[in-house]
């Protein structure tokens, strides 16, 4: 007999790790959740500027779109997350939301419960923000929200820069206005990140009802008479008594859907998949927004670029260890804000970061002083 579940849960990132803590509460309710990356054991999962070194190497699935045509044939690296917590546990840690008016925009177009006044309750309610408890904010929640524990003196000249350009400072970009430049919140908690696996995994897995398997990559979604009953794991099938949910994120999960015979008839045709049903659209109109820098020479060493060489990482370490400060306890990119490209724009349509350090990433070459983006 196959092992059976009520819920099966394909893919442990952010809304995985959410649905499956959400899901157990109910004891009689038997909860598999599947995640095809491994542990977040790495001490980088954990520190604030771990996440420097996840844009490749572990916790990544070390993929690249195809040469783009309008960007000189560039390959552009396309990093997600394969690791328990998913995307949470690899980004930056910036903690933001839509924009108010998109939510009220879907309410119109016939999404009833989506306004802003609709999800507003449950951002407070996920927070535990060590700031803010108001109309925007609320305490108690299993993430951790917090300010900046370590920023530095180049963040108020940009916040200057800024407001001699017309962009006014501030304080709460997910609070009643998201315009306007300041400290993003992060999602952090006593200067740790606080994934979506430590914040609603962690605390829950004692539970007899939920399992938890790591490493473990499923090949299909069973169908049986237009009903998804089951997942094909490399050992056997494991069946849902209620549901199936794929939450496998914006590649994997159309990824998944095709090779279990749902996508575009004639490609699967090509591919030798057995076409379960027709749809055309699974895995089309993938649309991502570009990441555009400016790096510029600073008058003297404004950021953390110096604390590359070993003896100053060596002190970032006990700066990070004995007072929770210093590189260690940044996310490199906690300045910055939201404003218009466009003056018709009905809610900011462009992101602003300021770095505190040159990072990684392909492209950037250090500059004879350290420089910022």
């Amino acid at each position: 007999m196959a092992e059976s579940y009520d819920f099966i849960i394909i893919g442990g990132g952010s809304a995985g790790c959410v649905l499956a803590a959400r899901l157990s509460e109910d004891p009689d309710t038997r909860v598999l959740l599947l995640e095809a990356g491994g542990r977040d054991r790495h001490p980088f999962y954990h520190l604030p500027a771990g996440f420097a070194k996840m844009t490749k190497g572990i916790g990544s699935w070390g993929w690249q779109t195809v040469p783009q045509r309008h960007m000189n044939g560039m390959a552009i690296r396309y990093t997600q997350a394969r690791v328990i917590g998913g995307g949470s546990s690899i980004n930056a840690q910036i903690y933001t939301r839509g924009a108010a008016q998109d939510y009220d925009d879907w309410r119109q177009m016939g999404c009833a419960g989506w306004g802003y006044d609709d999800v507003l309750p449950y951002f407070r309610k996920a927070e535990d923000n060590d700031t803010w408890d108001n109309r925007f904010h609320g305490k108690g929640g299993p993430m951790g929200v917090s300010k900046p524990a370590a920023p530095l003196p180049i963040c108020e000249a940009y916040f200057k820069a800024a407001c001699q350009l017309g962009i006014p400072f501030n304080d709460d970009m997910a609070g009643e206005r998201q315009d306007g430049v300041g400290y993003y919140q992060l999602t952090q908690r006593n200067v740790r990140r606080s994934s979506a696996s430590i914040a609603y995994l962690n605390p829950n897995r004692g539970r007899g009802n939920l399992t938890i398997r790591t490493s473990a990559q499923v090949l299909r979604i069973v169908v049986e008479n237009h009903r998804a009953v089951g997942v094909e794991m490399p050992e056997g099938v494991i069946r849902a008594e209620a549901e199936v949910i794929l939450a496998s994120g914006a590649i994997g999960s159309p990824r998944l859907l095709q090779l279990s015979g749902i996508g575009p008839a004639d490609h699967l045709a090509e591919l030798g998949i057995p076409v379960v049903l027709d749809q055309p659209q699974v895995g089309a109109n993938l649309q991502d927004h570009l990441d555009l820098f400016v790096i510029a020479e600073c008058t003297g060493p404004h950021t953390y670029d110096r604390y590359a060489k070993p003896h100053w990482s060596a002190l970032a370490g006990l700066q990070y260890l004995l007072m929770r400060r210093g590189p260690v306890a940044s996310s490199l990119f906690e300045t910055g804000g939201f404003w218009y490209a466009d003056a018709d724009a009905r809610s900011p349509d462009i992101q602003f970061h300021l770095a505190s350090a040159r990072g990684s990433r392909r492209g950037w070459r250090p500059c004879r002083r350290a420089g910022s983006r």
